[in-house]
């Protein structure tokens, strides 16, 4: 519910997959789930084989 100002908007976090998966992919709605953009995952990649349970993500998006 936070308001801001028009232009680009950078939006960070972190996802949690539970159970220890991967986390291989953060979607990410601005507009109370009409839309959805892919955020970029970020910070270290699991080695094969051993995954994390939780990841870094970032997201840029316009704002109007």
């Amino acid at each position: 519910g936070a308001a801001v100002p028009e232009g680009e908007l950078t939006v960070k976090g972190y996802a949690w997959s539970g159970g220890g998966r991967e986390v291989v992919r953060v979607d990410v709605s601005l507009d109370g789930g009409r839309t959805w953009r892919v955020a970029r995952l970020t910070g270290e990649r699991p080695v094969p084989g051993r995954a994390w349970a939780w990841a870094l993500w970032e997201l840029q998006a316009p704002v109007t």
